[in-house]
């Protein structure tokens, strides 16, 4: 017999992700392989609808079509013209082409028109970049590295942190693949408490009740995939009612946020409403909080960075009370704090020989700091 049809995929994560990604990954057997940017993953056909709904890190699913030498500009264009794009493109509407070109001799700027030539489409649209969170058409992607050239589709649409519960945000919303990117960083299973000091629109308890539950972040929205020609929807609902059967009803340990603002509070009820979770939320400060229960478990924040949030002067004040609260009430747990890359603002935290992790947060520098207390 034929080995059945595989499938390459590469799953791509913000930077500093990579790591949670590929450990995510490699718990759902997709054996990954980490790189810049992502992971790679192959496996059988269909694979890629399984990324999409699995993974809580990943920002988009990348599908490879081929790859070939395009040493210059005609062997690209016929190398192009080559590729079997039936199953994702039926000829019509005009896709979205993304260039990343690297140590190549065919300028990027030259792609467009290789492309437009191969494939009949005069009006080819240049993309963007893979962080533009378009929900609508087909976007392709062409990789020159070197002499080779990699075609891939995005199968994703909209970014994978488009959850559909999360219709209201806080003042500096987190996205939700950061949220379960920093929990996967720290360990968190689900299967212990989970403490939010300052939980905002309540992001990261949101992911890690979805967590605790075993429920699939990609069940209530739609993806790109949907759209090609070769999709077939019964498989896809077959895959769906198998991964909705997964998840159970509620969550295995105590989730509880906090948070002085009143508003943020309410923020969050509604929003932990809409992804089906009851979160134990209460208004308190930050100085005087105690830990819920006796079991420990992790302690996970987003302190205000004061780019969006509050007085930078005010900043080291505030990370002071955080980091004495954490090492006077939550004494036997763990930590997971997104916090600027400010040197002040770290050490004001008190937590010496804290893990530091590099990550993105909107654009701006941040440290993921882990820890135990």
């Amino acid at each position: 017999m034929p080995p059945p049809p595989t499938e390459q995929l590469f799953a791509v994560a913000a930077p500093g992700l990579e790591p949670a990604l590929e450990a995510e990954a490699e718990a759902w057997g997709m054996r990954p392989r980490r790189e810049e940017g992502g992971v790679v993953l192959e496996g059988p056909a269909g694979l890629h609808q399984e990324a999409n709904v699995r993974l809580r890190t990943a920002s988009r699913v990348l599908l490879r079509l081929g790859g070939f030498r395009a040493p210059d500009v005609g062997a690209l264009t016929r190398g192009l013209a080559a590729l079997d794009l039936g199953r994702v493109w039926n000829g019509t509407g005009t896709p979205r082409l993304l260039v990343a070109a690297h140590r190549s001799r065919v300028p990027a700027g030259a792609v467009l028109g290789a492309a437009a030539r191969a494939w009949g489409v005069p009006g080819l649209a240049r993309a963007g970049d893979l962080e533009e969170d378009d929900a609508e058409g087909l976007t392709l992607l062409a990789r020159l590295e070197g002499d080779t050239c990699t075609v891939s589709v995005d199968t994703s649409g909209g970014l994978l942190y488009r959850r559909g519960y999360r219709q209201e945000v806080g003042r500096a919303p987190l996205r939700e693949t950061l949220a379960a990117g920093l929990l996967v960083l720290a360990g968190y299973d689900g299967g212990e408490p989970l403490v939010d000091p300052m939980c905002g629109s309540g992001t990261f308890l949101i992911e890690g009740a979805w967590m605790s539950m075993r429920r699939a972040p990609g069940l209530e929205r739609r993806f790109a995939f949907e759209r090609f020609p070769g999709f077939a929807p019964a498989a896809w609902e077959a895959l769906r009612a198998r991964v909705q059967a997964e998840a159970l009803s509620t969550p295995r340990a105590a989730l509880a946020g906090f948070d002085l603002n009143a508003g943020a509070l309410g923020t969050a009820r509604r929003n932990a409403r809409r992804a089906g979770v009851t979160l134990a939320l209460e208004r308190r400060d930050v100085k005087t909080l105690e830990a819920p229960g006796k079991t420990p478990g992790l302690v996970v924040a987003n302190p205000p960075y004061g780019k969006r949030v509050g007085e930078g002067g005010e900043l080291p004040d505030l990370y002071r009370a955080l980091g004495a609260t954490l090492k006077r009430a939550f004494g036997g747990w763990r930590v997971a704090l997104l916090v600027p890359d400010e040197a002040v603002l770290i050490r004001a935290l008190g937590l010496t020989g804290a893990r530091s992790l590099p990550v993105r947060n909107g654009g701006l520098p941040c440290r993921c700091l882990l820890s135990p207390l």
